[in-house]
């Protein structure tokens, strides 16, 4: 009875230890909303395939992911004593972070960690060289990331702390974008760096960057040194523990001058898809009796914004199911997987002038435009019906909401997950039920805290209002005539 029951523990146990070390489970997993995202019990999901060509792996990417640092004070973690200086001494603190474009163009909630916790295992970032030798971050021309807030450094040892927490897990970063405070023509020189083979020059600002992940014991790669990898491979080249760390974190972009997006970004102009719009085409202004000046948006579930909803939904599935081509102005997968190792599709809304413009007249922001529209949500249908041949990069505005969901369906479709010392193939892709997706999720507390204090003060006004009002009405007619020289005027 006693050996019976020492081997029953100890196959028990052999079980946990099998799923519980060769997987991901998500902590914490308390709430009802994060297990509900989960298509396994305990916010569990497999591993990574490690056979599975890593551009035919599935990552789910946070759009600009160091926007989600806007409006979050410094921390050790996040920022150096000597960037902090630096940028209180150029006057950005507690300008950009509270100005109304930093908080229209914040595209995520939340630091590095709490984003790859939400489901992100691709980070976007848009580095911004610096005139003091600093890496910072930018969102196009819409606003700069303070350094106060962080910087390469402080974003760097947010996502190791994460690593180090799921050592199991590949994370990547992505840049794209480098930009020098002074313009682009500083970025034009090159320095002579080390390297693991002796010396070779780089453009200054992935010399810079370079250092950067050097000090910070990450590796940093070129684009082509991705080509034809497995997973398992990727691993191995990402591997911390090499440099002292825990986990799996690699770096890449083009070493170019701009440090450009290691793939086919499925970014063309013409076809963009915005929330807001002046008008929409013909068909759609005939479905909805609108006219050339009516104002198109996303956030109208029941009318026009099902008009931007198919655009959105049409423009994603041709980024992943057209046929291959190269051309940066045509949708779809690439042709050439050497030069391009991976490629993205951009399920969020786009902005261009007039989209900012509008949404600022409606008082909206990309974050709400995210949430009103529930364009994760849609997201996540569509991967989970199968309505993409194949997910590379699936980038998002708000991973915050339903990121967890996404990565799941990624996660657990066919081919690209496996749970080590198992026999049987487990579950996958529509054989599991779809997860349960929140439909909001409540703003971050600055906001409410400004809208608090923006609605208390016009309450407080409406009251004395009323108060004055009352206060006269109970003294009566009032005689308002002047007296001059004893006679009334």
């Amino acid at each position: 009875m006693t050996i019976s029951l020492i081997l029953f523990i100890a196959c028990s146990t052999s079980i946990i230890h099998r799923h519980t070390t060769h997987a991901y489970h998500r902590t914490p997993c308390k709430s009802s909303s994060t297990r509900r995202q989960f298509q396994f019990e305990n916010c569990y999901a497999p591993d990574l395939n490690p056979t599975l060509p890593l551009n035919r792996a599935s990552f789910v990417m946070s759009h600009n992911s160091a926007t989600g640092y806007l409006n979050i004070k410094k921390t050790p973690r996040n920022s150096t004593s000597d960037v902090s200086s630096y940028a209180n001494g150029n006057g950005w603190k507690g300008t950009i972070t509270t100005g109304l474009l930093a908080l229209y163009g914040k595209t995520q909630v939340g630091t590095a960690y709490d984003q790859l916790n939400d489901g992100a295992r691709a980070l976007d970032l848009r580095p911004k060289l610096y005139t003091n030798g600093s890496i910072g971050f930018h969102h196009g021309d819409l606003i700069d990331v303070p350094l106060s807030s962080i910087d390469l450094r402080g974003f760097i040892e947010n996502v190791k702390l994460w690593c180090a927490d799921n050592p199991m897990e590949l994370v990547l970063i992505f840049h794209s974008e480098l930009v020098h405070e002074l313009g682009y023509d500083s970025l034009s020189s090159q320095e002579y760096t080390e390297t693991d083979d002796g010396y070779a020059y780089y453009y200054l600002g992935i010399a810079v960057m370079k250092k950067v992940y050097d000090k910070a014991g990450v590796p940093y790669y070129p684009c082509e040194t991705l080509s034809g990898l497995t997973v398992s491979d990727a691993m191995s080249m990402a591997d911390l523990s090499r440099f002292g760390g825990q986990g799996y974190l690699l770096a890449v972009d083009r070493h170019d001058m701009y440090a450009s997006f290691c793939g086919k970004a499925n970014w063309a102009r013409n076809q963009l898809v915005a929330c807001y719009s002046a008008s929409g085409n013909a068909e759609n202004q005939q479905s909805t009796s609108l006219n050339p000046q009516t104002f198109i948006q996303c956030t109208d579930r029941k009318m026009s914004g099902q008009y931007k909803l198919k655009a959105l939904q049409a423009y994603v599935i041709a980024s992943a199911n057209n046929e291959p081509s190269d051309d940066a102005n045509e949708l779809g997968p690439p042709t050439d997987e050497y030069w391009y190792p991976f490629h993205q599709i951009q399920g969020f809304w786009q902005v261009d002038g007039t989209s900012v413009q509008l949404g600022l007249m409606h008082g909206s922001t990309l974050l709400e435009d995210n949430r009103l529209s529930r364009v994760n949500e849609e997201m996540v249908t569509m991967a989970y019906n199968g309505e993409f041949d194949s997910v590379s990069i699936f980038s998002l505005d708000n991973v915050a909401l339903n990121g967890l969901a996404l990565f799941s369906v990624l996660r657990n479709a066919c081919g690209q997950s496996t749970i080590n010392g198992d026999d049987d193939v487990p579950p996958c892709g529509k054989a599991l039920t779809m997860p349960l997706m929140e439909s909001s999720r409540p703003l971050p507390i600055v906001w409410h805290v400004m809208l608090c204090l923006v609605y208390g003060t016009l309450l407080f006004v409406v009251f004395v209002m009323f108060f004055q009002a009352f206060g006269l009405r109970d003294k009566g007619p009032q005689d308002h005539r002047l007296v001059c020289n004893g006679h009334l005027v």
